[in-house]
């Protein structure tokens, strides 16, 4: 008589904790702010509408002029490829800033963003080791934000920094509430045990 063998019953992942109301909040706040600027970040560079809000001139750039702005990085690139990176950059950072804005493919928008910014501090941090320090990039058009109007420094290494740090919490935290991921249909989950 031979003994039955044990089958083993086949394990199934458990479902991700649910987030805390603390979690989607942050992560809420922290999309909307570095979605909305990356929104306006692409439209600035794409020579769209200009408009006034109160006092405030809102003076896109011409894609010629980023092309101008790439060329000043100094990387001996081809004419094809920075007309290329000129008006690519601008709608990737308007998609992925709308991803993130939005919460919709939130996850991929962060982490394309955090691409970007590790691009431009190398490119930035590149300048400023090779002694070009009269380079100007007009990354948000006539509204100068952050590093005002000044040559590219260590303020826009900071700022860019500041963005990728954002871009990898808002990676980590995921969409949380009022998102379209969480709308149509993200993973159940189960709750957090209690302590």
């Amino acid at each position: 008589m031979t003994a039955a063998r044990p089958t083993l019953a086949r394990s199934t992942p458990a479902p991700p904790m649910c987030s805390t109301p603390l979690r989607d909040l942050t992560s809420f706040i922290l999309r909307i702010a570095l979605g909305g600027l990356f929104m306006l970040s692409g439209y600035m560079k794409l020579g769209l509408w200009s408009f006034t809000i109160g006092s405030v001139n809102i003076l896109p750039l011409a894609p010629l002029d980023f092309a101008f702005s790439i060329r000043a990085f100094k990387f001996d690139l081809s004419n094809d490829l920075v007309t290329f990176l000129a008006f690519t950059i601008p709608w990737v950072e308007l998609l992925a800033g709308a991803a993130v804005f939005f919460g919709l493919f939130t996850r991929g928008g962060a982490a394309l963003i955090s691409v970007l910014m590790l691009g431009f501090i190398a490119g930035i941090a590149s300048l400023l080791y090779r002694g070009f320090t009269d380079v100007t990039c007009p990354c948000f058009g006539s509204l100068g934000l952050f590093c005002g109007t000044a040559p590219i420094g260590y303020c826009h290494i900071i700022r860019n920094a500041s963005f990728f740090a954002v871009a990898i919490m808002i990676w980590a935290l995921g969409p949380g509430f009022v998102s379209l991921d969480r709308l149509l249909g993200g993973p159940t989950c189960k709750p957090s045990p209690r302590a």
